[in-house]
């Protein structure tokens, strides 16, 4: 049985780094996604920002624990 990894894309060195530091990746998260993530996140001002300024944004909460 495949890996969810392998089938998902992610390498291994991807996988190794979102367990050392507990953050997930959401590049490729779509924008909708990354929207509702902010709203949960109380993140301010999500409806103007990009989808880059949105994974900053909650790269930022989660590294504060937010």
């Amino acid at each position: 049985m495949a890996s969810f990894n392998k089938i998902s894309g992610q390498t291994d060195q991807e996988t190794s780094a979102q367990r050392l530091h507990g953050a997930p990746s959401y590049d490729k998260w779509r924008r909708d996604d990354l929207y509702h993530l902010a709203a949960q996140k109380g993140i301010q001002d999500r409806a103007n920002m990009s989808n880059k300024e949105l994974v900053e944004a909650l790269k930022r909460t989660q590294s504060t624990g937010g």
